[in-house]
This record gives C-alpha cells, structure tokens and sequence, in this order.
C-alpha cells in the first residue's frame, strides 16, 4: 500500500471545512456523549493518549500498519441476563444522571450526564466532565457543553452524533446523542438488523485511516463525517451489566449490537434494552472505550429513611465532587436536599457523615480528600439547607474500607462514596 505523504496529508486536512489550526482546537475539544441520559459507561470516547506525541504521517503509518502501540483495554465480558437482571425502569425525566469514569495518570475522571429539561417537543442535556490540572495544586478545569435532541429523534432516527464541542448548546435534528432511538431498539430486539450513521472520529488521521480500509463507511450528513454501519444483535439474549442507580448496586439488562468492520476494529455498543430511554451504556471500538457506571434519577428516599430509622449506613453515590476536589458539583443537590427533608422530618436525629476514596494515589492524600469531602457535605447541608451543625459529625477514611476490589472501573466508582450513619 502506498504512504500518504505528509504534505498530502495537510493538503487534505486543509480541504476541510475548518482551518487545520481550527480542527486540531476542534478535536482537542470534543469528547464523547455516549450515553445519556442516562448513561452513560462512562468510560468516554476520546482521542488515544499516543496521538499527539506523534507525527502526522507516523501516525497515518500506524493506521495504515495496524500497529499503533500495545492493545487498547476491552470492556468486561458480561454475563447473560439471569434472575439478579433488574426489571427496573430508568426514566427520561428531568434530573436524570448518568455518569462514566474514564481511567487516567491522575485516577479516575467522571464524566456526567444531566437532563435538565424535557419538553413535548425535546430533551435538554448537559454533559460536563473536568480536566486535571497540569499545574500542582490548582483546581481542574471544568468543561460543559449543552445538547438538544427532539423527541421525534428518540423515536425514530438512525443518526448518532457522538462528539461534544466545550461551551456550546448544540442541535443537531435528525439524529440522537446519547444512546439510540426507540426504533433501532425494536429492531435489534427483533434480531432484524438496523441501519446505523454514527459520527465520525473529529481527527483527521483517523479519519483518513477509516477511508482508507474502507472509503465506503465514511459518508456525509448535515456537513458531518458518519460512519456507515449495519448493526447487528450479537447472540440473542441481553447481557446484565452492573451498575449504581440511586445508589443501589443492580444489574441491567443491555443488548449487545455490533457493527461488523474487520478485526479488532469492529465496533460494540451496549443499549440499555428499554424503548422509551435506550441509553448507551457502554461501547467499544479500537482505542475508543465507554463504560456508565452510575445512574440516578429522581425518586422517593423512603429506603433511605428507613435504613437510618434503623441505624443502618447507607452509601451515597449521587454527591458529585470535582476531580480530586471537595468542591461539590451542582448535579448533587437533588441527592443534599433528600439527606435535609429527612434530617427536617427527624428532628431528632444526628448523623455522622463519612467520606471515602479509591486507592488511586497517595494513601495521605485521599485520607485528606475524604476528611475535606465529608466536611464539604456537612457543610452544605448546614449553609444551604438550614441543618444544625451540632446534627452533623464528619470523618474520612480514605481508601482503608472498600465495599468492591480497587481493580476495575465499577470498583473504584463504588468506593468513591459520602456514607451516612445516624448516631
């Protein structure tokens, strides 16, 4: 096969409808929606850390070789659905979460997922997610990109734009953007296969790569670059995929679809196997991995109430913290303000809030972070919500007491947590 030179590769980036210096801004901006509402696995779809220490044309070389570095990490195999699947529905409603962690030097980044909104006409998502600081001791750097998707998309569009641009409200009619449509759902669930456009990677070399093993994937949409596939239902039974909803550990039932390429550049995606809300749970292809791991959504803390009636602890995974941060997001208030109406209803109870880590990093730092973060908690509910401070002790004890292995992405994320315990 023959090389593109370099210069015939910048000729061909400068054909494009940005300026090089406008895409490579563009790419370094873009991060993956998969999964939405929900949703999503959460590892995010992004550009692999080796691509910008390379060349142009080396890394085209690589495309073109089918070597470029050791393999990507899989997604865990899991397991057919069986009597522990939930039969639970996960509502597209106002306030719904959905959050991934993607693994990084620094340790997990969490990605999160909000609908703000819901209309008779459209979906209002935001997806936010942060990026460590290079410099030591300064806060991350906060990324936040809006998206509107009409609710006639969800019921029926065979288009899925992936990609984010930071600081943008984005509408794109005709397509999804975080898991697919009811009908391509129906489909898959019919064993009948399902035509699929979904965008393109926003580098140009990995674009290039794709036209070159098969320039009839990549086709134009609304002045966008999609690839081209034929989905298919892989086995004819769901997979149950674990996950934290409101802060129980469940299993859901996903189906599994692929779009059939060649070799390990086939692409995987999991779709919670529910209609009316089909998000992406977790997708895979080549370097570009996606896993949700966390799902929550506004509902009744009766169960809450009644594990602290009965001095029970109860872990909290829907207080969102900024990366390595006690700052707590905005996504979490739905969560504080259920902890205060319980503790305004009781007006008897003190409780003691606890933080906890993974073991990603130094065992003083995370003991520090979940001291700041068990105290951000407290003070939240004090300042905001009217909670008596001498209602509220505080302690952390940074990665010493794991409820999961530290080993896979799910396991951090359920170590990562605020617990409560009434005194």
């Amino acid at each position: 096969m023959q090389l593109v030179t370099e210069d015939a590769i910048m000729k061909m980036i400068a054909r494009r409808k940005n300026s090089v210096r406008a895409t490579r801004r563009k790419t370094s901006s873009y991060i993956s929606a998969l999964t939405a509402a929900g949703a999503l696995v959460l590892l995010t779809l992004c550009p692999h850390p080796r691509a910008s220490a390379q060349s142009l044309a080396d890394r085209l070389k690589g495309v073109q070789g089918g070597h470029e570095g050791p393999p990507p990490p899989k997604l865990p195999v899991w397991q057919p659905v069986s009597s522990a699947t939930s039969s639970m529905t996960i509502p597209l409603v106002k306030g719904l979460i959905v959050s991934g962690a993607q693994a990084g030097d620094k340790g997990d980044q969490e990605q999160i997922r909000t609908i703000k909104d819901t209309s008779s006409k459209d979906v209002t998502l935001v997806v936010e997610w942060d990026t460590p600081s290079a410099t030591p001791g300064k806060p991350p750097d906060r990324k936040v990109t809006t998206r509107i998707i009409d609710n006639g998309d969800l019921a029926a569009s065979h288009r899925f734009m992936v990609y984010y641009h930071i600081g943008q409200t984005e509408h794109y009619p005709g397509s999804t953007g975080y898991g697919t449509s009811a009908e391509v759902i129906n489909q898959l669930r019919a064993g009948r296969p399902a035509e699929l456009l979904v965008e393109a990677n926003p580098d140009p070399i990995m674009t290039m790569g794709t036209m070159q093993k098969d320039p009839n994937r990549l086709v134009g949409w609304n002045g966008n670059p999609m690839n081209k596939c034929t989905l298919q239902r892989v086995g004819t039974t769901d997979v149950s995929i674990p996950m934290l909803v409101n802060s129980d550990k469940v299993e859901l039932p996903a189906i599994h679809a692929m779009c059939p390429e060649s070799g390990t550049d086939d692409a995987h995606f999991y779709f919670l196997d529910q209609p009316s809300n089909p998000i992406l749970i977790a997708s895979q292809q080549g370097d570009d991995l996606s896993q949700m791991i966390k799902i929550d959504f506004p509902a009744p803390s009766a169960d809450m109430e009644q594990a602290l009636a009965e001095k029970k602890p109860v872990q909290i995974y829907g207080i969102y913290f900024d990366f390595n941060s006690a700052t707590i997001k905005p996504d979490s208030e739905a969560v504080l303000k259920q902890i205060s109406d319980i503790l305004h209803k009781n007006p008897d109870w003190k409780l003691s809030v606890a933080g906890h880590t993974d073991n990603i990093g130094e065992a003083s730092f995370n003991q520090q972070l979940s001291e700041h973060r068990a105290a951000a908690v407290k003070e939240a509910l004090v300042s905001r919500y009217g909670i008596s401070a001498d209602r509220l002790s505080t302690r952390g004890y940074g990665a010493t007491r794991p409820v999961e292995p530290n080993t896979t992405l799910e396991g951090r994320a359920r170590n990562r947590r605020v617990e409560l315990q009434r005194q």
